[in-house]
């Protein structure tokens, strides 16, 4: 029992990496906008898709802590943020 709980928490971590730390990863933009900001380019904030990032968040492939899900919340506003100061400053 104890070995299953064990091999199920590293598969836990090792999809919960995947999901914020590869650089491709479908949440790793939003997770870096809620952590380092400034390290998201203005093509990264163009490209990323507020919208699927929502869906992403939620409907999880693996329940999320309420943290976690909170950390990627704060990412998604900062990005909607940032679109729309870019689109305010084009309309000038």
């Amino acid at each position: 029992m104890e070995h299953q709980l064990l091999y199920y928490l590293r598969n836990l971590r090792c999809f919960m990496h995947s999901l914020f730390f590869q650089k491709k990863g479908p949440l790793a933009k939003i997770w870096l906008a809620a952590h380092w900001e400034k390290k998201l380019s203005k093509a990264q904030i163009y490209e990323t898709s507020v919208q699927d990032a929502v869906e992403e968040i939620l409907q999880p492939k693996v329940k999320m802590a309420l943290r976690t899900t909170g950390h990627l919340l704060l990412g998604i506003v900062r990005i909607y943020s940032r679109k729309t100061k870019y689109l305010l400053a084009d309309c000038y």
